[in-house]
């Protein structure tokens, strides 16, 4: 739970990051223009550091996708983020540490819980500090003296401030002249009346959950600058232009020459003051156009950065093809789409957008790969835009995704030596999911581990291409070859995801598994040669429905020993009558007649 909270944090503080540049670039635009404007920008960035959901918006200015750490990263064989930016990307995805045959957990869980602990331990450093904070605060303020409504003063006090949230009140030193109460009476009241004291105290929990990232601290001290000039210009504005000089007179003197870190007091004094005195003393009320183009401006400034961009069309995404071609020279590639019907025909000619970031899909690193990586006969996945009709086709690739040969067919000798008795065994379950050959329509998201004290068990997830027609026979035999090669698996489960969020979930069990072979599957894992019959066994009769399963269970019940699998081949039917039937030819097998149309 709590690396999850973690993970969503690293979410937002990314996206902000981005909100806090485009601000900070904002402030430079509206240097002549009122500072409130500037203050209210930064209820931006306060949104995008508390609130992890937005809306998609054509205007959004937002470069990158809003999250692009998975939550289910820490599952993944090959972690990956996806921030919508290439170069960020590739180098992240090669920091991040694969599951690997040697690893007994998944290293990135180790990482991400090291991670959450010292996050957790940032968080407490900074909170025992701003208590700690306040309560010597609280002690110099033990022998303050009411003087009227909200108002308090106070010996040895170095600065006004405004305290509390609720009630707050104001403390202001027992040693100021009767003028400087008036200016800076207005200063703390005008930071109550627009509730500056609770937004500054939230600011510094936010920067608490951020405190790793330093974009969050800068836009901390900033934004208080903007809070503190701002408030200054309302009190000049109130009280005219004439109390300029007197006004920064009061800053100046009561400067405290350091910033109060903690979710404490908001100070008369406090922050940039030769910036503050310099703001004042220039203040003059903007041309009314002025103020109209600047608030426009920060309206849909504020829109573009609060909504989320919306998710660029990635036209046909994993398109299953082998290569027929290459040519270094032109850097051009002609492929075959291996699909049905294919978008891409029977031969189309490759181009790239970019230099294309391509993946191994193995249990290795993704790294980055050149047509010298590349064979004739390799079997690929291209991401690409439109395709142009003609012959060849023609399309712009922008991801090309390179699948091992040993992905499309079941190799015995590989899948026994990754056999493991435990379904807790992280990196051997992965390295047997890694083997076992998919559906062109089908790719590995993630695996689960079930290993409570009452489960013990798998989750494969899968995510489907659109309009995908697999046949479930190729998984059946996935699961079937689980059930042999992991000791003690009870439960397999295949969630397969579609693109429009909806998924299908097949649940297999060993009594299942065993009732295919009449038998217990682990026998199937005393060697490849075994192992190697098992396939050629499910090759022969594949399991298609619930009635083929009950003649196929029936014909081996009734003569198991000898029964050879090349005799009988069942396909879809209805039973109508059965009967015990003579010897197979010469041999001394019996036979069982099934009568179906």
């Amino acid at each position: 739970m709590l690396e999850k909270i973690f993970l969503q944090i690293l979410n937002m503080s990314f996206t902000a990051s981005f909100v806090i540049l485009f601000v900070l670039m904002a402030r430079l635009l509206l240097k002549k223009s009122p500072k409130i404007l500037s203050y209210t920008l930064w209820g931006v960035v306060l949104f995008r550091l508390i609130y992890p959901f937005s809306f998609e918006s054509v205007f959004s200015l937002l470069p990158a996708k809003t999250n692009p750490i998975s939550q289910d990263i820490i599952y993944a064989t090959i972690p990956t983020i996806d921030t919508g930016i290439p170069a960020i990307n590739h180098t992240v995805n090669q920091l991040l540490p694969a599951a690997t045959p040697t690893a007994s957990v998944n290293p990135l869980q180790i990482w991400i819980f090291i991670g959450t602990m010292v996050w957790l331990l940032g968080i407490a450093i900074l909170l025992i500090y701003s208590i700690v904070s306040l309560m010597k605060l609280q002690k110099r303020l033990k022998n303050a003296v009411h003087e009227k409504d909200n108002i308090y003063l106070a010996e040895h006090l170095d600065t006004p401030f405004v305290m509390g949230i609720v009630h707050p009140k104001i403390y202001l030193p027992n040693t100021l002249v009767d003028k400087e109460i008036e200016y800076i009476l207005l200063h703390e009241q005008m930071h109550i009346r627009r509730f500056d004291h609770v937004v500054k105290i939230l600011s510094f929990f936010v920067l608490c959950l951020h405190w790793f990232n330093p974009f969050v601290w800068m836009a901390f001290f900033v934004s208080a600058k903007d809070m503190e000039m701002s408030c200054d210009e309302a009190v000049i504005k109130q009280l005219g232009n004439d109390v300029k000089k007197e006004y920064s007179s009061s800053l100046l003197t009561l400067a405290t020459g350091r910033r109060i870190i903690g979710g404490t007091p908001l100070a008369f004094g406090e922050g940039d003051t030769k910036g503050r005195i310099k703001n004042v003393l220039n203040y003059k009320k903007p041309a009314f156009w002025v103020i109209v183009v600047s608030v426009a401006a920060v309206l849909c400034l504020s829109t573009a950065l609060m909504t989320n961009p919306k998710d660029k069309e990635i036209g046909f995404s994993g398109v299953n093809a082998v290569i027929l071609e290459i040519d270094k020279e032109n850097q051009t590639m002609t492929v075959k789409g291996i699909d049905e019907n294919s978008v891409i025909g029977d031969k189309c000619i490759l181009t790239w957008e970019a230099d294309p970031f391509v993946t191994v899909a193995t249990n290795s690193k993704p790294m980055r790969l050149s047509l010298d990586d590349f064979s004739v006969g390799d079997y690929v996945v291209i991401f690409i835009g439109e395709v142009q009709e003609s012959h060849p086709t023609r399309a712009k690739a922008t991801t090309i995704q390179l699948q091992p040969k040993e992905m499309y067919t079941y190799s015995a000798e590989n899948l026994w030596k990754a056999r493991t008795k435990y379904v807790g065994d992280n990196s051997a379950v992965g390295k047997l999911l890694g083997l076992l050959p998919l559906p062109a329509e089908l790719h590995h998201k993630q695996f689960e581990l079930l290993t409570n004290s009452n489960q013990r068990g798998i989750r494969w997830i899968l995510d489907e291409n659109e309009n995908a027609t697999y046949n479930v026979n190729d998984l059946n035999l996935s699961a079937l070859l689980l059930f042999a090669l992991v000791d003690n698996l009870e439960d397999f489960y295949i969630i397969t995801k579609d693109p429009f969020g909806g998924e299908t979930e097949l649940h297999f069990n060993r009594e299942w598994a065993n009732d295919q072979v009449g038998g217990d599957m682990r026998i199937y894992a005393a060697s490849p040669e075994k192992l190697q019959e098992l396939i050629n066994f499910y090759n022969i009769n594949p399991i298609a429905d619930p009635l083929e399963q009950a003649i196929h269970k029936a014909i081996l019940e009734y003569n198991k020993n000898d029964y050879r699998p090349a005799d009988i081949a069942c396909e879809s039917h209805v039973v109508l009558a059965t009967e015990a039937g003579g010897r197979a030819g010469n041999s001394d097998i019996e036979t069982v007649t099934v009568y179906a149309p």
